[in-house]
């Protein structure tokens, strides 16, 4: 008998170290690591043409930038940002908005049930009108914001770069001096491989789509409202469509790898026959003949130029993670013994912590964003891809737009494109609003290309502004930063530089400073609207608080127009 429970005990000693090894299988190499890797250079056309540089290319910017800097600059709190978003619909719809309290971005542990990361997904695509193109955002646009950390995380398209842009707002808290900065990209490239947004897979058990996640975020919080605007129960449909999302924007960087390198340097007639059948498909997806002449044309002309090792599609679905489930059970308090929980507040305080973040207990690796992924499938010359994906650029009323300008039937406007000048063809990342232009035969406004009125873009590490031999400056860092240091737009960047003395000069050549300050001059008169800060504003509060010296003391740095 004692041999038999000797026996038994011994099978479930090495069970359960079996299982501890399993468990505790080490995960892939840490993030500072990965990130230090040189990656392999890349000779392809795509690799050229679009640069995987941290800043954008000279004279291009982010969707986001844009959207801030028509917007007279960034707003505070995250729910005026995501209020932003849903006034930008045409119908006014709130953003695709999910709570993830136990995820696996950077900030991972700054976050919990009481204090959930959101990430925020726009969803619309705007109507055209005679003089522009409306504004497309559809797999273009997302945010993750972690309030413990003070950063919002920006993953948003560059039309004219044909490229995502990282990018974070940091010190983004209440009366703090908030910085839009691009990120390092070899970082953000670690866990978003292909440079592009990424999701976990169905059934988002991470997300608040989830009733078990939501019912434990109202636990925490002690409390049904809405955090940040957004709902602490989200129908699953919303994880689903967070999910489509960032396959729309996954694939756009592929389209423009098929357009470049799939057709070649001089590849123009690859590349007008595959607009050809993408608008075919556009107009009638149901009708499409994936095995038409036309398409076999394409295959031809493909196989000319197509790389030998075929285009690759990321991988950019995470599997499934279940936080509360993967701690239940006898598997749940396996895991228990060799994994602890992460404490909220510990790890990374924001994304140039890595060291931190290395700090915290490791994910499985088959669940973890850094494990590098096979993808989703290789395409081939055979393959026509590069027409869904480019047909995924154009808007429905972009396609309406067309049809009115060609008397409403398609075939005049194939024979247009087949009468182009091979240089609209040329080897260029793709880009709808340029296209546009071009089918339409006139130049149309769009909100988010021109970046003459910008402020330069600032690349994250760059120190912030420190003040120690110009004291003036400490009262329009307090009360006028936040909007006039950093901003995207350049008419309200005036109170950037590089140093103090450089802070000071741009401040004094802004004479209108002295008007905006002089409340009681002009409280109450018709320029009242143009006193600062804004009357909406944590800073106004807070300087109306402060001595009425401070106010002179501002005033008093910028000369008035009759100094002698």
């Amino acid at each position: 008998m004692k041999k038999i429970i000797l026996g038994i005990a011994c099978l479930l000693g090495l069970a359960i170290i079996t299982a501890l090894t399993l468990l505790n299988t080490p995960s892939t190499p840490p993030i500072s690591d990965l990130a230090k890797q040189t990656p392999v250079k890349q000779l392809s056309l795509s690799s050229q043409l679009i640069p995987d540089t941290d800043l954008p290319p000279d004279g291009t910017r982010s969707l986001f930038d844009h959207l801030m800097a028509q917007n007279n600059g960034l707003p505070y709190p995250f729910s005026q940002l995501i209020q932003l978003l849903k006034q930008q619909h045409p119908e006014g719809l709130e953003p695709i908005s999910l709570l993830i309290p136990h995820g696996r971005s950077l900030l991972k542990g700054q976050a919990d049930d009481a204090h959930p990361r959101i990430v925020v997904a726009a969803d619309f695509d705007g109507h055209n009108a005679p003089a522009g193109l409306g504004l497309t955002t559809r797999g273009q646009l997302f945010l993750g914001f972690v309030e413990n950390a003070n950063e919002i995380e920006v993953l948003s398209y560059n039309e004219k770069a044909g490229r995502f842009e990282f990018q974070l707002v940091q010190n983004y808290c209440e009366g703090c001096v908030p910085r839009i900065v691009y990120a390092r990209r070899a970082i953000c490239t670690t866990c978003h491989q292909g440079g592009t947004p990424i999701f976990s897979q169905r059934p988002w058990n991470e997300t608040n789509g989830q009733q078990s996640t939501a019912a434990a975020i109202a636990v925490a919080r002690k409390s049904q409202q809405a955090y940040q605007s957004v709902a602490l129960q989200q129908p699953l449909a919303h994880s689903e469509r967070f999910d489509q999302l960032t396959d729309i924007g996954n694939f756009y960087q592929v389209t423009q790898r098929l357009w470049l390198d799939g057709c070649g340097a001089d590849g123009s007639q690859c590349r007008r026959q595959m607009l050809r059948l993408a608008l075919q498909y556009a107009d009638n997806a149901g009708g499409f003949d994936a095995n038409s002449t036309d398409a076999q044309t394409l295959k031809q002309l493909q196989a000319k130029h197509f790389p030998k090792d075929g285009i690759p599609v990321p991988e950019s679905d995470l599997l499934n993670r279940d936080p509360i489930g993967d701690k239940q059970g006898i598997k749940g308090w396996l895991r228990s013994l060799v994994t602890r929980d992460i404490q909220f507040g510990e790890g990374a305080k924001d994304n140039e912590d890595l060291s931190a973040f290395e700090k915290l207990p490791p994910l499985r690796k088959e669940l973890d964003p850094l494990t590098l992924r096979t993808p989703k499938q290789v395409l081939t010359a055979q393959d026509i891809d590069g027409v869904y994906g480019l047909a995924s650029f154009f808007s429905q009323a972009d396609i309406t737009t067309l049809l009115q300008a060609n008397g409403g039937h398609l075939a005049p406007l194939l024979v247009k494109i087949s009468q182009l000048p091979d240089t609209v063809f040329a080897a260029k990342p793709f880009s709808r609003v340029a296209m546009m232009q071009v089918l339409l035969a006139k130049n149309r406004d769009y909100c988010c290309l021109n970046t003459t009125e910008m402020s330069p873009p600032v690349v994250s590490g760059v120190p912030p502004l420190v003040i120690k031999h110009k004291p003036e400056l400490q009262a329009f860092a307090d009360y006028c930063f936040a909007c006039h240091r950093g901003n995207p737009a350049q008419r309200l960047n005036f109170m950037a530089g590089a140093t103090e003395e450089d802070v000071l000069a741009n401040i004094q050549a802004k004479k209108e400073i002295r008007d905006a300050l002089d409340w009681a001059r002009y409280e109450g008169s018709d320029k009242a609207s143009k006193l600062m800060p804004p009357r909406d504003s944590i800073q106004y509060h807070k300087l109306k608080q402060a001595d009425e010296k401070t106010r002179q003391q501002m005033r008093d740095t910028v000369p008035s127009l009759f100094d002698f």
